[in-house]
């Protein structure tokens, strides 16, 4: 049975208080505040009826039988002779009996304590809604020199029955002569009781009929009306003793009560994740239901019977188990996520959209990959007090398009509030995270692979609002998720992501579903980045090797954060071991290029451009962010630093010059070769239009240079992993050439290929017909945004590469347990960087490097393969420098150095027969690089 119709939800006492629910009528209304105060909002606000809303649909039938008397210029008219006086904001209780009542029919005297007549005039009155009070004395001069009132007025122009009347005097009380021609303080006075309004009634006439509500005044029209009965109930419950007379008029909050009780059902993932409400159909359709509904895999001892307010269905959520697959290019800069389900169609998914009702639009797939931390102390509190699935809240962590949203939109304050190198943090050894909530809360974070399951960990938050947005009463739940990798990312640190990844994505499905269902969940490592996008160009391209024939690729990923390459063949499944499987991917040559990114690109032009106008800047006293790859210069002491404003100044300098690398054809440099942004100086005083001095032809030389540069790389790197497989270039018709990833839509990106294309084929000596041929990115059809593009491809090649499915992958990048070493070794010879081990070095294998018969050498090392020319400068941006000092030298002994891990090694020293036996002349010294 996958459904089952229900009368009664029976939750246990903690499910139920995390979700507003009691079984009491009056601890329901108790959790009602948020609801009346939101409603009441929207009726002040001028919101338009909505079944959804009871008390909105109430207030707005009352009101309407009595606008016209509280658009009235200055006086409003209650029961019991009360009124609303709008010039003295406030209202006026003028009941003659009751105010004779007060002293006996005598005045009060000056000099009485203001105290002791509030009590009289309370104790008479007996109004169980509110406390009245003595004027003061410019409150009581509103009630002089009346030209007109809706009460008697006397020829001196005040209330009829009394001339003299009291006021508040500090503690005190004086009498006051209210006569027009007088208007002086007297010994003695009766006193005019009066309420002032509450804040409420600031907001207009609809603000003063919510005060009338809760004070219980009645208007004259609404003196018999059931409705604005049950309203005076629905806004004083708690008052009990002032609403015993309408004790059973609570046909309002009951309404409250009931749409509380579906809201909790569907409002549940749009107040999580801003996903869109579910409809009500949801909860009477036998064909659907909710999961919430289902609790026979709750374990309770206290339990909370709730009624519910008409029949519901209630859904099994293992009967919503989709056999399928999901794959997640979790990325850089976005995130892609694509499903295959009971058929070879694949899928992109929509994440971070909350209104799946909306126009499908092609962004909608690409994720920004970034937080927005609001209110970290409740979301973390929230989210430790349930094991899956909590109540967590949108408004106090956010992701994807709304953070990237806020942050475009943010000031200086608040830019360490934001989270956007989730990424980079987890895939640096070294790098330690601050994480800043708006509401002042701050977490220091080790480096990722030191981070313990306490600690507050991203990446499974980020997972976890993902595993929302994938598993709901939309799309189902898939038990089965496939996670990509950079070439470059260690083994350790790809085990990390994917236990991150498996925890949040458990943290996000339904308790309902059980612990021993929700254990069945698993993330699993997929081929690389680059690698996957290949397998989705083979195929959009048609390409099917048949028998013995190979087909050699390349692929450039270039990304917003980084550009991966990768090389390897690409050929029939042959033999009894590959019978399953139509193809076979080899890939055996990776790399990468680091900086070279959308986004790095973008910060590159941002320096350079603030670098350009150090002098404004400076007098300004404006800084700005150090691009990794460049150096201080004169006069950056004072212009680089990492502050909130340095960030925000280089981001809001990267969002105008997007348009420009973006290449839109609608923007260009003014006329006056400058740009007006809004930059904040180091005290966190906005300067705005701000002009910065800018050079497009500069600009445009400087994206053409560092992507030359990449391009470049990527050859280095074809070049190298040819060399170390079986097939040499020379004797391959040609490689294909894959572009990937956004970046690689810009035009410079295909000029410059076709450029070291043709440097290529004439260094091998090509005649007539090129090695290479060159792909553009996928996606050319913008008008079918459900086809992998040169960003979504990747995870469209995660489930063409899946397990079980007729693809085998090949991974030869991997050396036993672990990546390939990710440096180039070397020394500086003659200004050049001269490289002794590279990345095919063999791990634990030591390698002479220089002579030991000096205290201290220099190790120069490169992750860029152009460096295995020895054609590159030492003193390039690329190359890197570490100074070693030895504890001993020995003129006939030589310094080793061997690779322990992709970013490890250690140096010993020994002779040249001591270091075959494993005998050192000292302690062998270990480097992380």
């Amino acid at each position: 049975m996958d459904t089952k119709i229900i009368s009664q939800w029976t939750l246990s006492k903690k499910e139920a208080q995390q979700r507003g629910l009691d079984g009491s009528f009056d601890n329901m209304v108790a959790n009602l505040d948020e609801t009346i105060q939101a409603e009441i909002a929207a009726f002040i606000n001028g919101q338009a009826d909505n079944k959804d809303k009871p008390l909105l649909k109430a207030l707005n039938s009352c009101f309407s039988i009595v606008e016209s008397e509280f658009k009235a210029a200055r006086w409003i008219s209650f029961e019991g002779d009360i009124y609303h006086d709008k010039n003295a904001k406030g209202f006026w209780m003028l009941c003659e009996d009751k105010i004779n009542n007060f002293n006996k029919n005598n005045s009060f005297t000056s000099g009485e304590l203001c105290a002791d007549v509030v009590e009289i005039i309370n104790s008479e009155l007996e109004d169980a809604f509110n406390e009245w009070d003595v004027p003061d004395l410019s409150t009581l001069k509103y009630l002089t020199n009346l030209s007109s009132a809706p009460f008697t007025l006397n020829s001196y122009k005040t209330v009829a029955f009394s001339n003299w009347n009291i006021y508040k005097n500090n503690d005190l009380i004086s009498g006051f002569m209210c006569d027009s021609n007088r208007l002086e303080d007297i010994v003695f006075g009766m006193c005019l009781p009066y309420l002032p309004q509450s804040d409420v009634a600031k907001k207009g006439d609809k603000g003063v009929f919510i005060n009338a509500i809760y004070s219980g005044f009645i208007p004259p029209k609404l003196k018999d009306n059931e409705l604005y009965k049950a309203l005076t109930v629905a806004l004083n419950y708690s008052n009990k003793a002032a609403v015993e007379q309408f004790k059973n008029k609570t046909k309002v909050l009951e309404q409250l009560i009931q749409q509380k009780k579906s809201n909790t059902l569907l409002l549940d993932d749009f107040i999580r994740a801003d996903i869109a409400p579910y409809q009500e159909k949801i909860l009477e359709d036998t064909e659907l239901g909710h999961w919430s509904l289902w609790t026979e895999e709750l374990e309770s001892d206290a339990e909370q019977v709730i009624d519910l307010p008409t029949p519901m269905v209630a859904r099994d959520p293992k009967s919503s188990i989709v056999d399928g697959v999901v794959a997640i290019d979790f990325g850089t800069k976005s995130t892609v996520v694509v499903y295959q389900k009971d058929n070879v169609n694949i899928h992109p998914m929509r994440i971070g959209t909350g209104d799946l009702s909306k126009d499908i639009q092609a962004h909608h797939y690409e994720n920004p990959t970034i937080m927005e931390f609001r209110d970290l102390n409740t979301f973390i509190s929230a989210y430790s007090a349930k094991a899956n699935k909590p109540y967590t809240r949108w408004q106090d962590l956010t992701i994807s398009h709304t953070a990237k949203n806020a942050l475009e939109g943010t000031d200086s304050s608040k830019f360490n509030t934001f989270l956007d190198e989730i990424k980079q943090w987890a895939g640096d050894k070294n790098r330690k995270l601050k994480v800043v909530g708006q509401q002042g809360k701050v977490i220091d974070l080790p480096p990722f692979l030191e981070l313990t399951e306490d600690d507050f960990n991203p990446i499974e938050i980020y997972a976890y609002f993902l595993g929302l947005y994938i598993n709901n009463l939309n799309n189902g739940i898939f038990m089965d998720y496939i996670l990509s990798f950079p070439v470059t990312y260690e083994m350790p640190v790809r085990d990390k992501i994917i236990e991150s990844f498996e925890r949040g994505i458990k943290k996000s499905l339904p308790s309902e579903l059980g612990a021993d269902a929700i254990e069945h969940l698993t993330v699993t490592k997929g081929a690389s980045e680059p690698a996957a996008y290949a397998l989705t160009a083979f195929k959009a391209h048609n390409f099917d090797p048949v028998e013995d024939e190979h087909i050699f690729y390349g692929v450039f990923d270039f990304g917003g954060g980084t550009t991966d390459f990768d090389f390897g063949i690409f050929r029939e499944a042959q033999g009894a071991k590959e019978r399953r499987f139509d193809y076979v991917i080899e890939h055996f040559g990776a790399g990468g290029d680091k900086f070279l990114g959308g986004e790095n690109l973008l910060e590159l032009l941002a320096f350079e451009v603030f670098k350009k106008n150090k002098v404004a800047l400076l007098e300004a006293g404006i800084q700005f962010e150090k691009h990794p790859e460049k150096d201080a210069f004169a006069g950056s002491e004072q212009l680089l630093s990492y502050s909130q404003e340095a960030k925000n100044n280089t981001k809001k300098l990267c969002i105008a010059l997007r348009p420009f690398w973006e290449e839109h054809d609608d923007f260009s440099i003014d006329s006056s070769d400058s740009l007006s942004i809004t930059l904040t100086d180091s005290r966190g005083i906005q300067h705005s239009a701000f002009n910065l001095v800018v050079d497009e032809e500069e600009l445009r030389q400087l994206l053409s240079d560092r992507i030359e540069r990449g391009v470049e790389n990527f050859f280095d790197a074809l070049r190298l992993a040819f060399s170390h497989s079986e097939a040499q270039l020379s004797g391959i018709e040609n490689v294909n050439i894959f572009l990937a990833g956004n970046s690689s839509q810009s035009s410079y990106v295909t000029a410059l290929f076709e450029k070291h294309i043709a440097l290529q084929d004439e260094e091998i000596g090509s005649e007539g017909q090129s090695h290479f041929k060159l792909f553009a990115p996928l996606g050319a059809d913008k008008t079918n945004i459900e086809k992998p593009t040169g960003k979504t491809g990747v995870a469209f090649g995660l489930i063409e590469s899946r397990e079980g499915g007729n693809i085998k992958v090949i991974d030869r990048n991997v050396s036993g347990e672990d990546i390939r070493f990710k440096y180039y070794l070397g020394e500086n010879r003659k200004g050049k960087f001269k490289p002794i081990v590279d990345r095919e070095n063999k791990f634990n294998e030591w390698v002479e490097f220089i002579d030991a018969g000096y205290q201290k050498f220099e190790l120069y090392y490169s992750e860029q393969p152009t460096s295995s020319t020895g054609k590159v400068l030492a003193s390039d941006d690329s190359i890197k420098k570490k100074s070693i000092k030895l504890d001993l030298t020995d003129d006939e002994a030589m310094v080793y150095i061997k690779i322990i891990s992709p970013t490890q090694i250690e140096y010993v020293i020994a002779d040249e027969q001591g270091i075959k036996n494993n005998i050192y002349l000292n302690e062998p010294q270990s480097i992380e690089l």
